[in-house]
């Protein structure tokens, strides 16, 4: 690989990647970039231009390619998911696929190969399957608390399982009237107005759900349904249903949607949710012109920290790095955790000498961040690459690539500094006038 092959492999590395490489048809590796290399923990030099199922390589690479290669040598565009255990990145589920690459002949020439990572997907609905399958088996063996209102929607029965659901006794519910019964119930609430119309007009009504204010000052969701009764001449009864306790299983859906969005480690907003939000911003200015920008932020040298104190401290320094860049944001901008040791900031509406502002107090921010392990405290420094967004920013990958190139950038002049694409490395630039004065006899 030349010089410019390996400047244009770790700029195009970065948020959001995908792992990709290009394989001849006798399974030997051309190009691959940074995100291939670092997840099968390999160096460039041993991969490039060797057979994927060589066992210098290790096992895993050629288990995980094998057989998505000999179909797409067949003529096939492969794709499959599953779990594999990277040397570097620990289980992911990812999917892979193979694509043949045909020359001028018609004859497979290359394969295109990609693995893209969807361990926080699968996991967040592998979770939401749990709780739902919980939540059945509890609706078979468990019964849910009964009722009965009279013509006058007052109760005439409950069941013990009923007093239980809404921590009241029988003596406090039997002949009370259902519109006001309940401490929290919130009668200007729309919902609640919409039930107390159908309760007037005899409807059934399913799942109605409010909140009841219980005496210990705490908060339960009841969630009830209901079938009108009639006579033989048709004239209105009252009410039979049920009552149900829903706390349990709206808060744990509170936390999977929660998972979904947030990553585990910092309470930062994750990837994927973060990736989103740059879409919708890039979109956004690419119709009214209105200014923004990204701050894609790399702790210097973390993996020579990492290994020094050991991955639980390491987990324990990002996460209190995130808390230290939350104070320097501002609440209606992002910061994420994209990935180990990376983070990134969106600032909405905001001019490009702000957003170069609010880089230097996130570097300075990192800089003074002191972390206590032992007998030793560790100190970081932060290097940033700052793209600003508008009209003639283009499509998000375009500005993704244009945040990894300028923090790349930033790093290879030394890092600990901030890097705003396309244009120079001032401070660089200054440190180069310095020496010369200084080596000046």
């Amino acid at each position: 690989m030349s010089p410019s092959d390996a400047t244009e492999r770790n700029s195009s590395a970065g948020i959001g990647d995908d792992m990709t490489c290009e394989l001849d048809a006798a399974g030997v590796c051309l190009r691959a970039n940074e995100a291939f290399v670092d997840a099968f923990a390999a160096r460039e030099e041993d991969l490039i231009g060797t057979r994927v199922s060589d066992p210098a390589l290790g096992e895993i690479l050629g288990e995980i390619l094998e057989r998505p290669c000999d179909d797409a040598l067949a003529g096939e565009v492969v794709a499959a998911q599953r779990w594999w255990d990277f040397p570097s990145l620990g289980f992911r589920y990812v999917e892979v696929s193979v694509a043949p690459r045909r020359g001028d002949s018609g004859a497979i020439e290359a394969l295109a190969v990609r693995i893209r990572d969807h361990t926080d997907t699968r996991l967040a609905q592998a979770a939401l399957e749990t709780s739902e399958r919980r939540f059945d088996d509890f609706a078979e063996v468990v019964t849910e608390g009964l009722w009965e209102l009279d013509a006058d929607l007052r109760f005439v029965y409950v069941s013990p399982q009923f007093e239980t659901i809404v921590c009241m006794s029988s003596e406090h519910v039997l002949g009370r009237h259902r519109k006001g019964l309940f401490a929290g119930e919130d009668p200007s609430a729309p919902a609640t107005r919409e039930h107390f119309r159908e309760l007037d007009a005899h409807r059934p009504f399913r799942d109605y759900c409010f909140t009841r204010a219980l005496p210990d000052a705490s908060q339960r969701v009841i969630r009830m349904s209901g079938a009108p009764v009639f006579d033989a001449n048709g004239r209105f009864q009252g009410y039979r249903g049920t009552a149900g306790d829903d706390s349990a299983r709206l808060r744990l859906e509170g936390r999977i949607a929660h998972l979904q969005r947030y990553d585990p480690l910092t309470g930062l907003v994750n990837r994927e949710d973060f990736l989103r939000r740059l879409e919708r911003v890039v979109e956004t200015a690419a119709l009214d012109g209105s200014e923004h920008g990204l701050c894609y932020a790399d702790v210097d040298r973390f993996r020579a920290i990492n290994d020094r104190i050991g991955h639980a401290a390491g987990d324990r320094l990002l996460a209190g790095l995130a808390a230290q860049l939350l104070t320097q944001v501002r609440r209606r901008d992002t910061l994420a955790r994209v990935a180990g040791n990376a983070f990134a900031i969106l600032l909405e509406h905001c001019s490009l000498a702000r957003i170069e502002h609010v880089a230097e107090n996130v570097r300075r921010a990192a800089g003074e961040f002191r972390f206590a392990h032992s007998d030793e405290t560790v100190e970081l420094t932060l290097t940033i690459g700052v793209v600003p967004i508008d009209a003639r920013s283009g499509s998000l990958d375009r500005v993704l690539r244009a945040a990894d190139r300028a923090c790349y950038a930033a790093k290879s002049a030394g890092g600990d500094r901030i890097l705003v694409y396309g244009q120079p490395d001032r401070r660089a630039a200054r440190e180069r006038r310095r020496y010369s004065a200084e080596t000046v006899p």
